[in-house]
């Protein structure tokens, strides 16, 4: 389901996960900014009424809605089938969407589901909506301080021991690294791919968490910031020209490949990535 209220062709700033906590803040301030922002939402009802609050409250007529699922390959082609028929040049894609789930699932594909949303299915969005991109535009994906406390094992992206927390953080180290990735075939034509570290964000996953991890939880309620602090790094990625960083707080900086510290794991994690994602791709190859 689409909604677009306007025919205008400015290129696109594609905001996922753009009805809660960090997203709807990145979608009102870029709305706020003029931009032509595209909600890409799992809930299109909540999308659509979340664009028209901000059609009224921002006087930005030039804001549209996508339905986007990134539980499965099939479901994340077919959103970026509908977004080539609106035939707009896009000028960013924000990568916000990610779960917390507190019970282990498996997707469509296979695999555990936070690793198909967070990580896998972030990843082919982001190498199909490639080539829709502008010169000089921006890919943005969302970190998480607790890729530190983990590492990737062998089987990977399998996960075999499965806790909340555990799954949620080999995600979003693993997105990490495959931004490198990124980074570099993307260059060619100038477009930016960076991650942002956020912070611990009040979220209704995080109230959850809450709930059910005890001292945990108590220190994330503890130590989380509110949304609006939250994006920060996102708006100042965008607006940077580097590539290849990973963007915290409100001035912090660091190149992604200090996250190298285990060249022949980043090598076997592209490798079979790139693998996985080949069969969805079109033609079958990366573009």
């Amino acid at each position: 389901m689409m909604t677009n209220n306007n025919s205008s062709k400015q290129p696109l700033y594609i905001v996922t996960g753009s009805t809660d906590s960090m997203g709807s803040v990145i979608t009102r301030r870029l709305a706020e900014q003029g931009k032509s922002v595209l909600l890409a939402s799992r809930n299109i009802e909540k999308a659509e009424a979340y664009a028209e609050q901000l059609r009224t409250v921002t006087r930005n007529p030039d804001l549209s809605c996508l339905q986007l699922d990134l539980n499965s390959f099939d479901l994340v082609n077919d959103f970026v089938r509908r977004l080539r028929e609106l035939d707009r040049p896009v000028a960013a894609l924000i990568n916000n969407a990610g779960i917390l789930p507190l019970h282990s699932s498996m997707s469509p594909d296979g695999y555990e589901h936070s690793v198909q949303v967070n990580f896998l299915s972030t990843s082919l969005l982001s190498m199909q909506v490639y080539p829709l991109i502008e010169e000089d535009g921006r890919i943005i994906l969302s970190t998480s301080v607790s890729r530190r406390l983990v590492t990737l094992p062998y089987e990977f992206p399998a996960v075999s021991h499965f806790t909340p927390l555990g799954a949620y953080a080999q995600s979003k180290l693993a997105l990490t690294l495959f931004s490198i990735y990124m980074s570099s075939t993307m260059k060619t034509r100038r477009v930016a791919v960076n991650c942002v570290n956020p912070g611990i964000i009040k979220s209704s996953a995080m109230a959850a968490a809450h709930r059910v991890m005890d001292r945990a939880g108590d220190y994330l309620e503890r130590v989380s910031l509110n949304p609006e602090a939250g994006v920060t790094p996102t708006m100042r990625a965008l607006e940077s020209n580097d590539t290849g960083y990973i963007f915290s707080g409100r001035d912090k900086q660091v190149k992604t490949t200090t996250m190298l510290r285990n060249r022949e794991l980043f090598i076997r994690l592209c490798n079979d990535t790139m693998r996985i994602l080949k069969k969805h791709l079109d033609n079958g190859r990366a573009e």
